[in-house]
């Protein structure tokens, strides 16, 4: 690996940390198995790392394997799986593909690309034989699906998450996550085979998001979104009342932070929007419209 490789290497925490708010304790551990995929340190014939990331909806559990398979990989190289369209039998060959050479949805992208992250969602709503074929992938990095042809796993990470035990971490209580953790994994081993759970590289209980870091959830993503209207040539502030808005708006008690990056970019585009159709240039400082549930420019 060379020089530049390193230095990128280096740089991969601090990226993540950058990125996904709240899950410290989780990123380390993440960095180091990249790390060793990256550097050529798995062992052979293997996939270059696994994850069972486990946690609520809207902690960030896939953003985190989007935003590192975009950082290794560049965009469009996470390829994703919601496994509760796979929960009953007639739809496992949709997946796995059959014996007409249909090569299921997991063949087709094995065969068009050779690296990349794997990300399964939900894995616990996926059927029981797919957890066979799991056992497969991260044992070894080469598979055989239903269509008879083998595939090539080497240059892939695999991400599963799954919600199992998020009651337990949503559930009020003065308990230390390290309790709540093990309460987690615990559960996980009674829903899942020893051997499976065993196979993977990590497993990693995400933490709920408290009010304080959903408001740096929403400051990183309205962050973004003004960023990337000022590439369009509108220079666009958020006033602090309309943080508040945004950010208020963007969570929820079960979704978590999962519905911010949908409302950030509802709220600051309907003004744009507005904005443009009036004949107006949108630029200035967004604050709460007291008319309506709406943002609207202040000019600066």
């Amino acid at each position: 690996m060379n020089h530049q490789n390193i230095e990128k290497l280096n740089a991969l925490e601090p990226h993540l940390h950058s990125k996904i708010k709240g899950q410290g304790h989780v990123i380390s551990r993440v960095c180091s198995v990249l790390e060793r995929g990256q550097l050529g340190l798995q062992p052979p014939g293997k996939p270059l790392g696994s994850f069972l990331f486990l946690g609520p909806t809207g902690v960030g559990k896939t953003e985190l394997t989007l935003a590192f398979s975009r950082y290794l990989f560049g965009n469009d190289s996470a390829f994703r799986f919601d496994m509760s369209e796979f929960l009953h039998l007639d739809a496992v060959k949709l997946f796995m593909g059959d014996e007409t050479g249909n090569p299921g949805r997991l063949g087709k992208v094995l065969s068009e690309h050779r690296q990349g992250v794997l990300l399964f969602d939900e894995i616990e709503k996926a059927h029981r034989l797919i957890w066979d074929l799991f056992l497969q992938m991260l044992d070894a990095a080469r598979i055989t699906l239903a269509d008879h042809r083998a595939y090539d796993l080497s240059g892939f990470y695999i991400v599963c998450t799954s919600n199992i035990g998020s009651q337990q971490l949503l559930r009020p209580t003065r308990l230390p996550f390290a309790t709540l953790e093990r309460a987690v994994l615990s559960e996980l081993h009674r829903s899942f085979r020893p051997e499976l759970i065993g196979r993977f590289d990590e497993k990693l209980v995400f933490k709920p998001l408290s009010p304080e870091m959903q408001r740096e959830i929403g400051q990183l993503v309205i962050s973004e979104e003004l960023a990337r209207f000022r590439q369009q040539g509108f220079p666009i502030a958020v006033s602090d009342s309309a943080l508040e808005f945004l950010v208020r708006r963007g969570t929820h008690k079960t979704l978590g932070a999962r519905p911010m990056k949908k409302t950030v970019r509802k709220f600051i585009g309907d003004a744009v929007r507005q904005a443009l159709k009036a004949r107006q240039t949108p630029t200035g400082t967004l604050a709460v419209s007291p008319q309506a549930d709406q943002l609207t420019f202040h000019a600066s």
